[in-house]
């Protein structure tokens, strides 16, 4: 920075020596036919009139400067404004998940007291299932307020359903309310769903969709080889434990055909907005996942045709750039665009790879 002020400094002084030699050769010209006091008061002149353009000239930078301060000051009051409102809202979110989880707690002992007392298995069931609707990570409410409605899902999720091959049988891992299997049977394509929240499937079977109860590594773990021509989770895979994400990819390529397609969505930690918004607000997240190392993932599983898919950027987050016309416009909206990819870049991506 230091470096660039002090080349403009140089520049500036250069233009300043040219005018002020331009202005002397032009008074030398005017002056050849002069006299005396008319030489003297043409030389002053030419001295006010170089004056006053250094004057005119300093005084619009600095009205530019006050302009470009003043967006300045009005960008960064308007990101510490969304910092404040997304601490604030992360900190209720926060005290409401943990009082979930201790209430979930306690349905744990006392499931695991009934069990000792060797009760009956309808009770057993009855608080199992009243612990997973207060389950932070299989609340419905949760799910429905900081996911979206399951048109805003579908619309999020619509761009996937041609990556995956027509007439062949698509796998949804935590397909949760059964958007993306509904999407895909109407498209042509022949899918089902597995989800371990008994309230999310309850939503699915309600629209007649062919989605079921079942863990990921289990179901994965009892299908044949080579019979499936897709496997797709959005939102799931940052749930997984690290050492239990290869063992599930490792699976998949088992699993699919050749030529068959694996597509797996998660937060895209890239993007400082989707980090604090997105992927912090759910505690039972277990860490961020970067693209390039999903990418290493599966080739390093045997896929193929590997590709990150980057959703799009969140609307009405963005920083606002500068006119233009403004001089040192170029450079600051350029910044701007720098500091929008580190702040509000895509909030989602996905990781497509081909079994061979």
């Amino acid at each position: 920075m230091r470096r660039t002020i002090d080349a403009r400094i140089k520049h500036r002084q250069e233009r300043q020596e040219q005018l002020r030699d331009t202005l002397k050769r032009l008074g030398d010209l005017l002056s050849q036919g002069l006299r005396g006091r008319h030489r003297r008061q043409a030389n002053e002149l030419l001295e006010t009139l170089y004056d006053n353009i250094v004057e005119l000239v300093t005084a619009q930078d600095r009205e530019w400067d006050a302009y470009s301060n003043n967006h300045t000051s009005e960008v960064f009051r308007s990101l510490h404004w969304k910092i404040d409102t997304l601490e604030a809202e992360y900190a209720n979110v926060r005290a409401l998940i943990t009082g979930f989880l201790n209430l979930e707690q306690s349905l744990t002992r006392l499931a695991e007291r009934i069990d000792a007392t060797g009760a009956g298995s309808e009770q057993r069931e009855q608080l199992e299932a009243a612990r997973e609707r207060l389950s932070t990570f299989r609340y419905s409410d949760f799910e429905a307020r900081f996911r979206g409605t399951r048109e805003s899902v579908q619309a999020q999720l619509a761009g996937y359903v041609d990556q995956f091959p027509l007439h062949e049988k698509i796998l949804d891992l935590g397909c949760g309310r059964g958007e993306f299997v509904r999407m895909l049977l109407a498209a042509g394509r022949e899918a089902e769903g597995i989800d371990i929240s008994r309230t999310m499937l309850e939503e699915a079977e309600q629209h007649g969709l062919p989605c079921r109860r079942a863990d990921i590594l289990e179901e994965l773990a009892q299908r044949p080889d080579a019979s499936l021509g897709g496997v797709f989770s959005a939102q799931v895979i940052e749930h997984l434990a690290p050492e239990v994400l290869p063992e599930v990819v490792t699976h998949c390529r088992r699993v699919l055909k050749p030529g068959g397609v694996l597509l797996l969505e998660t937060v895209n930690p890239l993007s400082l907005f989707a980090l604090s918004r997105i992927f912090f607000l759910d505690v039972t997240h277990q860490k961020p996942l970067h693209p390039e190392y999903m990418r290493f993932l599966l080739d390093s599983r045997g896929f193929r045709d590997i590709n990150i898919l980057y959703g799009p950027p969140p609307p009405g987050e963005a920083l606002l750039e500068i006119p233009p016309d403004l001089p040192g416009a170029r450079e600051f909206n350029t910044n701007v665009d720098r500091l929008n990819a580190l702040l509000f870049g895509p909030s989602v991506y996905a990781v497509r790879g081909v079994r061979p």
